[in-house]
């Protein structure tokens, strides 16, 4: 099964006490979250995979608005009960979704990550606009060992503006299979979140 979240808590990236890494990506990761907290959207959508690794359909498994600012309990509102045209959330959707904010909805909120020297990062997409890396995570320092296994197999992209610098979008794939126990093998990750603006310039 391939999960896509708008929303994500994977840890891709670090907190910014890692002053090596590329200029442009420390300023967007050290932006600060402080402001004011706008209501928003999410989907969750879910996407399993047929008979010889081919994509089947995208199924959505959640909707709803998000008001960070309203009081607990009333913050996420199904889908149904914004616009009667929309399907309904079910509990454990909402749950899935109430999961991914957990951690934040800030792009500059990710993991520990990132790798501390900037040769460890490749250059692979640049315009007048952006630019985008790519790197292998490291494992968290306290990461076990199939975590380990995961981060050292996995590729990360990180795309950041060059204007008012900020986390565009992210993505991770692991790049081979990884036996994690003798029994257990994981084929695949792949996680892609695109960040959007709010209107002060924080991406979430």
């Amino acid at each position: 099964m391939r999960l896509s979240f708008l929303l994500t808590a994977l840890p891709l990236l670090a907190s910014a006490a890692q002053a090596d890494i590329p200029d442009l990506l420390r300023q967007a990761i050290e932006r600060s979250d402080d402001g004011p907290i706008y209501p928003f959207d999410i989907e969750r959508t879910a996407t399993f995979e047929g008979e010889d690794d081919e994509d089947g359909e995208t199924e959505r498994t959640g909707y709803a608005r998000v008001d960070l600012a309203a009081p607990e309990l009333k913050q996420i509102t199904p889908a149904h009960l914004i616009d009667p045209n929309k399907p309904g959330s079910s509990f454990r959707a909402l749950g899935g979704i109430e999961t991914a904010l957990e951690d934040g909805i800030w792009c500059t909120r990710f993991g520990d990550n990132l790798p501390p020297d900037e040769d460890d990062y490749e250059i692979i997409a640049e315009d007048d606009l952006s630019i985008t890396f790519e790197f292998t995570p490291e494992a968290s320092g306290d990461a076990d060992g199939p975590e380990k296994k995961i981060a050292k197999n996995t590729r990360a992209k990180v795309t950041v503006s060059k204007d008012d610098p900020a986390v565009l979008r992210f993505s991770s794939a692991l790049r081979r299979t990884v036996r994690l126990f003798v029994v257990a093998q994981l084929k695949k990750i792949d996680v892609d979140a695109t960040c959007a603006r709010a209107p002060d310039g924080r991406t979430y």
